[in-house]
């Protein structure tokens, strides 16, 4: 796979000696042939409609003194390719798993006729980005932040709070890949992987806890409670509420996401982890394991009264 730097050689020299206009145009044209590699004429064809000459020259000539840097996208279209003025306008009915290419510029001033070296950054975006981004944070960034080689000259107080910040943001990250999904995931704090082998029973293991991990817990207990509301207050009545109609399968599927949602919730509480998180709460004495069980409990009574408003639905929608 080309680096940005080869990639970026080889659009100067490939750009060389053809005619047109704009030479800046025919190195675009360049990169996206090296990384996309689209059938022949396509650039051509994308670059000569009206609202890609607009977005193109705007992006090439406009003057960014003020305001984000000027940002171009090229994604894979259903008719060849399509050029975007950013990332929020991506197309549903392109190829499927197909990555784009995205063109930053990184200084105010138009970038020059010759090259686009300090001028414009090229990179490949990914079909999945949230995903393509989750992946490289746990594979990538968190190891290097654990080996112990690259901060050894950190300040014990800078370790722990990079730590506690990147933990932070991969729960983030899975949370929101899981709401993607429909499902409510419940971050484990960080710690937790030692609840496994912790014995409430025991007084010496209880003393080793660290009382950052217990905090950590306590903390998690909050979060957990406002997603499981957020849950539990969903209501069915809320395409009436925005002016929709909605038919008996709608509501059916409402019901049948909302069950799949609490029994998800359900058994990430019934992990050996989470049990013994409680476990060390109860042992503790805590104020936060009332709030636990009282969460625990509507999760619960949701999943009760999810089956019963199914099966009246479902008698509802065969009669």
């Amino acid at each position: 796979m080309r680096g940005a730097e080869e990639r970026a050689a080889l659009a100067e020299e490939n750009a060389d000696g053809k005619p047109g206009a704009d030479r800046r145009l025919r190195l675009l044209g360049t990169y996206v042939a090296l990384s996309l590699r689209p059938a022949a004429g396509a650039w051509e064809r994308c670059a000569g409609t009206a609202e890609a000459e607009q977005l193109l020259q705007a992006f090439l000539d406009r003057d960014a003194a003020e305001g984000p840097r000027p940002l171009l996208v090229v994604l894979p279209g259903p008719g060849g390719l399509a050029v975007r003025p950013g990332l929020e306008v991506r197309p549903e009915s392109g190829p499927a798993g197909a990555k784009g290419l995205f063109f930053l510029r990184t200084g105010p001033e138009p970038p020059g006729p010759d090259s686009f070296r300090g001028a414009v950054v090229c990179g490949d975006l990914p079909a999945a980005p949230l995903e393509h981004l989750a992946v490289l944070f746990s594979e990538v960034v968190l190891p290097v932040l654990a080996n112990e080689k690259n901060r050894l000259n950190w300040p014990h107080m800078v370790c722990e709070d990079v730590r506690r910040h990147a933990h932070s943001l991969q729960c983030d990250l899975s949370v929101i890949l899981e709401q993607v999904k429909g499902r409510t995931l419940l971050p484990l704090p960080a710690g937790s992987e030692k609840m496994e082998f912790v014995d409430s029973k025991s007084e010496t293991v209880l003393d080793s806890i660290d009382k950052s991990v217990i905090y950590a817990i306590e903390s998690a207990v909050i979060k957990w409670s406002y997603q499981v509301q957020v849950v539990l207050k969903r209501e069915s009545s809320q395409p009436l509420l925005q002016g929709e109609n909605p038919t008996p399968k709608v509501e059916l599927e409402f019901w049948k996401s909302r069950y799949e949602d609490l029994q998800y919730i359900y058994n990430q509480l019934r992990t050996i982890k989470v049990r013994g998180m409680a476990k060390l709460l109860d042992k503790l004495q805590s104020s936060y394991f009332p709030a636990f069980k009282a969460m625990y409990r509507d999760v619960v009574a949701g999943e009760d009264q999810q089956v019963f408003s199914q099966v009246c639905l479902t008698q509802i929608t065969v009669e």
